[in-house]
């Protein structure tokens, strides 16, 4: 199982997707392709703010649902998708990704603090806790935005004013290493470097306050998933 992958694909995975680090042929339920490009529902219009909204204890992002389409540049390309729903507190993510001549197809499922990693050609997956999505929960919207500066400034970013980004008015971080914009808790675009390896990712589609049909936050039962640490 190609885990450094997998990592990559979780977040989001969302403020959920800060865990951009580290894959059965089922999934939630019908096909990979169908499920990566299933995103038919109409954005609604939304005030741009770039901060999750105030007083919003136990939804670590600023949106209720969403469905959100990125590509992959640099060190490893390909394209993901992300469907959320109960603020972020319910995410998955489906991803093709080539890394190193390598290819790989697979899911990220987090459940409040609970995250499942499966690779579509194994049985085999991997489930952990991920104490981050707890401590988020715990806080409100303008808390929750103080939490991911703490985050990226222990990567040597700093807030940097605001930058337009798909639409978007984003908050900026950015420093040695790279630059992020995060809008109502989301990951719009990362771009980072470390030595000579540069990876990027952006969103090419956006679409928030959709209905996200309710199969892709099931656990596959014909997948053995064993424990590893939480981190």
């Amino acid at each position: 199982m190609k885990t450094k992958v997998l990592c990559s694909i979780a977040f989001l995975i969302s403020a959920l997707l800060f865990l951009d680090a580290c894959k059965s042929k089922t999934k939630p339920a019908e096909t990979e392709s169908k499920a990566a490009t299933e995103a038919s529902a109409d954005q609604n219009a939304e005030p741009e703010n770039t901060e999750p909204d105030a007083g919003s204890k136990g939804k670590p992002l600023g949106v209720k649902s969403g469905i959100i389409e990125y590509s992959y540049s640099g060190d490893k390309t390909g394209k993901s998708t992300q469907y959320f729903d109960d603020y972020g507190v319910k995410s998955a993510v489906y991803a093709e990704i080539v890394q190193q001549g390598g290819e790989s197809k697979g899911w990220s499922l987090t459940l409040g603090e609970d995250q499942y990693m499966w690779d579509l050609n194994s049985s085999q997956g991997m489930k952990t806790k991920n104490p981050m999505v707890k401590q988020m929960m715990e806080l409100s919207g303008g808390e929750i935005l103080e939490y991911m500066a703490g985050m990226y400034e222990q990567m040597g970013m700093t807030k940097s004013g605001t930058e337009m980004f798909q639409g978007k008015q984003c908050t900026v971080f950015k420093g040695d290493m790279g630059k992020v914009l995060i809008w109502k808790g989301l990951m719009i675009m990362m771009e980072m470097k470390i030595g000579d390896m540069v990876s990027r990712q952006e969103v090419t589609s956006i679409k928030t306050n959709v209905n996200v049909d309710s199969k892709y936050f099931r656990i596959p039962d014909n997948i053995t998933f064993n424990e590893i640490p939480g981190f």
